[in-house]
This record gives C-alpha cells, sequence and structure tokens, in this order.
C-alpha cells in the first residue's frame, strides 16, 4: 500500500490527466479538464504547460491531446521483453513472405500510434514515420483493436470519435463500424480499403493478451491493386496466424477458431 505523505499531488493529478487523454478522450481544454477532475483551473494550467514543455502533450486551438512521446514510457510495461521486440521474427516471416510493408501499433487515445515498420523489398511501397498516429476507425489495426475490446470500452471509444471523412471508402458512422467489426470477429483480421490514404489496402490482425484483450495490432501494406494479386483471403490469413504467434508471447491461448 502506498504512503499518503509522499504523494506529490501535482505529479498525481498530471497523470490522471494523461490517463483519461490517452484512454477515455482523444483531446480537452482547460476548462474542461477543471470541471472533469475538480482542480483549481490555475494548477490545471500548470500541469498542461508543464507537460507540454516535456512533451508529452500538444496544443491546438487551446485544446491538449497527448502526443506518441508517451509510447516511450509504456514500452516496458507490456512485458519484460517488449512488444516490438516480441513481434520482430514474426514481423519479418511475414515481410518476407507477402512482400509487403508491415507494420505493428497500438491504441492511444482515438488513434492507431506505429511502433515499428518493416518495408517491403518492392519497389514500390508504402511506408511510413515511427510514431505517426492513423484514425482508429479508418484503418485496418484500429478495426482490428476495436472488435477484440471489451464492450463497454468500445462504446466508451465508438462515442468519441469523430467521424471525418478522409476518401469516398471512410465509413461514416459509428453504425457502420459496428457492422464492419461483425465481420472483423468472423474472420479474425480487417481490411482498410484506402479508407484514410487511397489506392492504399491494409489488412491487420490484433494481438491479444492472456486476458484476450487487444495490446496492439499487426498489419501489411501496399498498393491496392497489388495486394489484391497477391490475395486477401490468403494475406488475412497470413497476419491472423502472425498476429496468433506473437499473441501466443503474451499469454494468449489460441484456440482451434475465434468466435
Amino acid at each position: 500500500m502506498s504512503d499518503e505523505r509522499y504523494i506529490v499531488p501535482n505529479i498525481a493529478r498530471a497523470l490522471q490527466i494523461l490517463e483519461y487523454l490517452a484512454r477515455e478522450n482523444s483531446e480537452a481544454s482547460i476548462p474542461e479538464l477543471t470541471r472533469i477532475f475538480g482542480i483549481p483551473k490555475n494548477s490545471v494550467f500548470r500541469i498542461m504547460k508543464s507537460l507540454q514543455a516535456s512533451g508529452f502533450v500538444c496544443e491546438n486551438a487551446r485544446k491538449y491531446n497527448v502526443t506518441p512521446r508517451l509510447l516511450y514510457l509504456g514500452y516496458s510495461g507490456i512485458n519484460k521483453k517488449g512488444l516490438v521486440e516480441s513481434a520482430l521474427d514474426e514481423m519479418k516471416a511475414l515481410r518476407d513472405d507477402v512482400n509487403e510493408t508491415v507494420m505493428i501499433g497500438n491504441l492511444l487515445g482515438n488513434s492507431i500510434v506505429i511502433l515499428e515498420q518493416m518495408p517491403a523489398f518492392e519497389h514500390i511501397k508504402f511506408t511510413t514515420d515511427i510514431g505517426a498516429r492513423v484514425a482508429v476507425q479508418a484503418s485496418a489495426p484500429g478495426k482490428a483493436i476495436i472488435a477484440f475490446l471489451p464492450e463497454d470500452e468500445r462504446n466508451i471509444l465508438l462515442n468519441h470519435i469523430t467521424f471525418t471523412r478522409y476518401t469516398d471508402n471512410t465509413l461514416p458512422s459509428k453504425n457502420a463500424i459496428q457492422d464492419e467489426i461483425k465481420v472483423v470477429k468472423q474472420d479474425g483480421y480487417s481490411l482498410d480499403r484506402g479508407e484514410e490514404v487511397s489506392g492504399i489496402l491494409c489488412v491487420a490482425a490484433p494481438v491479444l493478451d492472456y486476458r484476450n484483450y487487444p495490446i496492439a495490432s499487426i498489419w501489411l501494406s501496399g498498393p491496392e491493386k497489388r495486394m489484391k494479386m497477391k490475395g486477401i483471403e490468403r494475406i488475412g490469413r497470413a497476419v491472423s496466424e502472425v498476429a496468433g504467434n506473437v499473441s501466443f508471447k503474451f499469454g494468449f491461448d489460441k484456440p482451434s477458431g475465434r468466435e
């Protein structure tokens, strides 16, 4: 049991705010945080400016959201070996098998943050920056994680999403993504048909831990025409197998089939 004599109030408050921004909401203003946490406005202001100076939050239009820098604090908390290190061999095998870019990422707020990638050997390939964020509702890894979240967490997440229309293929509403989630749970993998970036097709599967909780997602990204030529179902099975192998390292007991 912790000794409250040694707790620094503003550090405890800062951690509570970071957790709120990462789990419950993608962004919030100082007045909103003051109301939610019952903390004096001046204290919230000082906390947010300190977090901003340290690079853990950024400000846009007087609202704050967490940055990918928060990832560095979370790496060692997943397991002793680390999520990325545990997945590297499987990611390499998948990349060599399909010859498209393989990525791994996890959920942060309303976004998927890219933790690592293994680029394809093709001359034309899809790559991005480590730490880049993609919209959870408009990406294969996002839908893979949403589908396997506990129902209460899934509903909270979906209720906080702004369904921005990135391309003509972007899912337009909560009802649309709920319909797609049923297919994802049945197939064991999800698709992004150019929903945030036109012409790019992604296939993803969740990494589950011993609680059957989705701690990350592994996916393949490539030009839509080439991905279709290689076979979406075949790629889906390959991604699901790799994600299952990584999940096993985190205590997930692979069943013979998904419910």
